[in-house]
């Protein structure tokens, strides 16, 4: 008998087991089946489908309180520091509202005179003039016209926006405050390019007098780099980097001319919008850089690069603007960590402007800590 009650109890404990394990791989497979269809919705469905429009404006109301953006920002306290201490008496402590995160009007690419609303733009260039911040933004979904956003920079109010002629990644701007000239990254027919549009076309334009893209004064085609990633100005250079996740990359050096031109391999007389040709711009100088670089900026002898690359938190790189060309890690006298998809950078005064994608439409439902503000930061508390 004792032996049958034994046996008796392992064969229960055996089927507790055998439940107990089952139970298990219900719970993986279960585990796995909501993984998969979270990550489904995160990266598929919501990059290829906008949500409906609200709105038949472009929207420039915040989605986010920005208290909340100070109390998570103290998990940074250099960043929180540089970029709200003594700022209590500027609008919204000195912070932006990026437009169009909920609705952009612009146009479905290729329909002509036409107008439609966006609801997945995502902010990547950024520049600032004497009176206004620009915002560049590309349909998440790769169905509207790119866009710029137009603040005010003195009332922090949403002017306009301005639709651009196709579907580019738009991932930098440049200001040229010497010929009044905005710089625009993009690709045509597969090769990067370079376009530019003057102030005074900015401030005239109006998509909705006649639902037409804007019109590019000049445009570029860059041979010698693989993308035209980002950019900025500089002591009238322009600068023009390219992206990559893993690999080291370059940055070159394009000279303006006098009359706010590029230098090309063609006469500059084919430089007229009349002409078929785009002309090829001559790099001048090359710098070789770090993996997933998304923006740089120079300030005070020294080169601040911005960093990010997916849900992993983004930096900032801070190198002596020397005449070093290897830009890599044991080079960099600084580096400091920020919230992830920081984009570009931009250097006005002692001020240092930053623009996150992590509120745009595709990004909202996978970011942490949905910025959707640029921030301005005290360049002198940052660095020190």
């Amino acid at each position: 008998m004792k032996e049958k009650g034994s046996t008796t109890k392992k064969k229960s404990s055996h089927t507790k087991k055998k439940i107990k394990q089952t139970l298990l791989l219900l719970f993986f497979a279960l585990f796995v089946l909501i993984g998969s269809a979270y990550f489904y919705y995160i990266l598929v469905y919501r990059v290829n489908h906008e949500p409906e429009p609200t709105s038949t404006v472009t929207t420039s109301e915040p989605l986010y309180d920005l208290k909340n953006h100070r109390f998570f920002l103290a998990l940074m306290p250099e960043v929180k520091a540089a970029a709200f201490n003594g700022r209590a008496a500027e609008i919204d402590y000195g912070t932006y509202v990026v437009p169009g995160l909920l609705s952009t009007e612009t146009q479905v690419f290729e329909e002509k005179n036409s107008s439609a609303i966006c609801t997945s733009m995502t902010p990547q260039g950024l520049a600032v003039t004497e009176d206004y911040l620009i915002v560049s933004a590309y349909c998440g979904s790769k169905t509207h016209n790119s866009v710029l956003y137009l603040i005010d920079k003195k009332s922090h109010e949403f002017i306009k926006e301005i639709v651009l002629r196709n579907k580019s990644h738009v991932g930098g701007l440049a200001y040229d405050p010497i010929h009044q000239n905005l710089w625009i990254a993009g690709m045509s027919r597969g090769i990067p390019q370079v376009n530019a549009i003057s102030l005074a076309q900015l401030k005239e334009y109006s998509f909705q007098d006649k639902h037409e893209p804007i019109i590019y004064a000049q445009s570029y085609d860059l041979y010698s780099i693989s993308r035209c990633s980002f950019l900025t100005y500089y002591d009238n250079s322009l600068y023009v980097g390219y992206y990559t996740k893993n690999t080291a990359s370059v940055m070159e050096e394009y000279l303006i001319t006098e009359d706010g031109t590029l230098a090309t391999q063609i006469p500059a007389d084919s430089l007229k919008r009349s002409d078929s040709i785009t002309p090829i711009a001559l790099p001048y100088d090359m710098r070789v850089i770090t993996e997933q670089a998304q923006g740089v900026a120079f300030y005070k002898g020294k080169l601040i690069f911005s960093h990010s690359y997916g849900i992993f938190p983004s930096k900032l790189q801070i190198f002596n603007n020397s005449l070093q060309k290897l830009l890599e890690e044991d080079a960099v006298i600084k580096k400091m960590y920020f919230p992830e998809k920081l984009e570009q950078i931009y250097v006005d005064g002692d001020d240092l402007y930053v623009l996150f994608e992590s509120a745009a439409y595709n990004y909202r439902a996978s970011s942490a800590l949905k910025i959707d503000r640029i921030l301005k930061l005290n360049l002198e508390t940052l660095l020190n």
